[in-house]
């Protein structure tokens, strides 16, 4: 199910509330030429609320619309947003979601009214954790594909790591899952040489961190550490747990990228 699919079909917008559903009904009124009203679950009613929109296609929505509102906070970190942030966006879901373009219109409008909005990014972050608070891996996934949007442009500017960093913490993410999550572009903790690579030592301590282990992990602890990821990506599990059908390709790519992490320990380490 897409993203307009998801919205209409589980009424989200109408039963998420709080400043997400906010967004949405933002979007809807600006396609309709009028005001859609959403509940007013705001701050902590929101996150009371969040047992009920845990699973199935509210949550997909929840995910969805708080990647392109984060998205949009994300984009307008240095003051502004400019029109090659928008077109980087929308080249995102084209090519990375494979959005459509109807799909990818009204994802435009809510990513316009999270940029326009005065609600912060942190009340996003906040209402975003209290729905998925028992899915730490869709909270990273989240951190993962604003890292992915913001690379869109070939950099991650100061001013934009800093929002993401602000809001992994706000979702509850610790700085090793933030680092986890940076990993995956080939950008973590480690050093880079004078070519802008990553040195050989610092690639290597990125498999690690795309695992979630230390270097100095055991045998046992990476294999279970990939056994875990290479579970929760399982496609029926993803869409049970909240990962729209939208972002299968991501989740395959992040995956492909463990394998290669985990295929790479494996001969080092010999096992």
């Amino acid at each position: 199910m897409g993203l307009l699919g998801a919205l209409f079909g589980g009424t989200v917008g109408f039963m998420l509330g709080g400043p997400l559903g906010a967004m949405i009904g933002g979007a809807l009124g600006s396609q309709t030429g009028g005001t859609v009203r959403t509940s007013g679950q705001i701050g902590g009613n929101a996150h009371r609320a969040g047992a009920a929109y845990r699973t199935g296609h509210d949550a997909q929505s929840a995910f969805l619309v708080a990647v392109i509102s984060l998205a949009a906070k994300v984009a307008k970190a240095d003051g502004q947003v400019t029109d090659h942030e928008v077109r980087a966006f929308d080249t995102f879901l084209r090519d990375n979601l494979r959005m459509p373009p109807e799909e990818r219109r009204f994802a435009g409008r809510i990513f316009n009214e999270a940029r326009d909005s005065a609600v912060p990014a942190s009340a996003f972050a906040a209402q975003i954790r209290g729905l998925l608070s028992n899915q730490p891996d869709r909270l990273r996934d989240i951190v993962t594909v604003l890292l992915q949007i913001a690379h869109a442009d070939g950099e991650l500017h100061a001013d934009e790591e800093r929002m993401i960093r602000a809001i992994a913490s706000e979702m509850g993410l610790t700085d090793h899952d933030y680092e986890q999550c940076k990993a995956f572009f080939g950008g973590g903790a480690g050093g880079r040489g004078a070519s802008g690579r990553p040195s050989s030592a610092a690639a290597a301590n990125i498999d690690y961190e795309v695992l979630g282990v230390a270097p100095d992990a055991t045998e046992n602890e990476i294999k279970k550490a990939y056994r875990h990821i290479a579970r929760e990506y399982h496609p029926d599990v993803l869409q049970s747990k909240g990962l729209p059908e939208d972002f299968m390709e991501f989740a395959n790519q992040k995956l492909q990228k463990v394998n290669e992490s985990y295929g790479r320990i494996k001969k080092q380490r010999g096992f």
